[in-house]
C-alpha cells in the first residue's frame, strides 16, 4: 500500500495508517539499525531501541531521517502514524544502499550507507542529464551533441 506523493527518494511513501510494519527472525543477541525518513517531528516507539540512539539525522523539504539502534529482539514492529520513505534494517556492522527507479526512464535516486540521496534527471530523449545532490545542487551535467556538429 503505496501513498503517490513527493517523498525523500522517489514519487512514493508508506502510510503508517495503512498497518504496522514487521520483520521476524532476527537474532536476539544482534545490534540491528533502523533508520527511515519521516514526516513527523518526533521518532517512532520502536521495541527494543537502546536508550538516546533514536536520534534525528536531518531534515529535508519536512521529512526528517531518524535512526535507531536495536537490539535484544527477534522481532522489530515499526508502528503508529505518518509517512515513512526508504525503511531499513540492516546489523550494526553492515552498510546498505538503495535505488530507485521509474519504469522506461531509470534510475531516479540513489540513497548510500550514509543516507545521502543523489538525484538523476533524463532529457527527453531518455538520456541522462542532471545529477543533483539532496540539497539540489547539481554534481553533474551532461550536454549531448551530434557528431559534426
Amino acid at each position: 500500500l503505496r501513498t503517490n506523493g513527493v517523498a525523500p527518494t522517489g514519487k512514493r511513501y508508506y502510510a503508517l495508517g495503512n498497518g504496522a510494519i514487521s520483520k521476524t527472525g532476527l537474532t536476539a543477541s544482534k545490534t540491528y539499525i533502523i533508520s527511515y525518513w519521516s514526516q513527523n517531528a518526533t521518532a517512532l516507539s520502536i521495541a527494543g531501541t537502546i536508550a538516546g540512539s533514536a536520534v534525528k539525522i536531518r531534515t529535508i523539504n519536512g521529512w526528517n531521517l531518524y535512526e535507531h539502534r536495536v537490539t535484544g529482539v527477534s522481532t522489530v514492529t515499526v508502528s503508529g502514524t505518518g509517512n515513512l520513505d526508504e525503511l531499513r534494517l540492516y546489523p550494526v556492522e553492515a552498510q546498505m544502499t538503495t535505488y530507485t527507479y521509474d519504469p522506461l526512464v531509470g534510475q531516479t535516486a540513489s540513497c548510500d550507507a550514509n543516507n545521502l540521496i543523489t538525484y538523476y534527471t533524463y532529457d527527453a530523449y531518455g538520456r541522462l542529464s542532471v545529477i543533483k545532490d539532496q540539497n539540489g545542487l547539481i554534481r553533474k551535467k551532461y550536454t549531448y551533441q551530434y557528431a559534426n556538429q
